[in-house]
């Protein structure tokens, strides 16, 4: 499909929501991540019974982890280099500038220079594959 809509001239821009993820809170079903490795792909409250709700979808993805990281970015290098996609927007991206506590990371997204960088090579994807990249602005505090 997305190379008929290139035939038709029109770019094909992803909408990617990572923390919708369909488990909800601690009541929900047990579809993906947290049968793999809960805490290391949900932010947790200190009795790792409850999820951490920052985003209002009854749970929080934790970015941080190198596990949901490394899934994130496969699976953007696969709708890039398989389904041909032009570019993502990121609903919920500022959730995945936060530690497994939800505060945010003190980065500098565009300097390169910080005390602690989170690192994600969306800007080397894009350049190698001339994409695009959006986000919304919204965050809960």
């Amino acid at each position: 499909m997305v190379k008929a809509l290139h035939r038709a001239g029109i770019e094909v821009i992803l909408d990617v929501v990572y923390n919708h993820t369909a488990e909800g809170n601690h009541e929900g079903p047990t579809l993906s991540f947290r049968g793999f490795e809960n805490e290391a792909y949900y932010i947790l409250e200190p009795d790792k019974r409850y999820y951490g709700n920052y985003t209002g979808c009854g749970n929080t993805l934790d970015a941080s982890n190198p596990f949901a990281r490394r899934m994130i970015i496969d699976s953007l290098h696969y709708w890039v280099q398989q389904m041909h996609v032009d570019g993502f927007r990121f609903d919920l991206a500022s959730i995945l500038t936060r530690d497994s506590r939800a505060s945010p990371l003190p980065i500098r997204p565009c300097s390169g220079t910080s005390k602690q960088t989170l690192r994600w090579p969306a800007s080397s994807l894009s350049q190698r594959h001339g994409m695009r990249q959006g986000s919304t602005r919204w965050a809960a505090s």
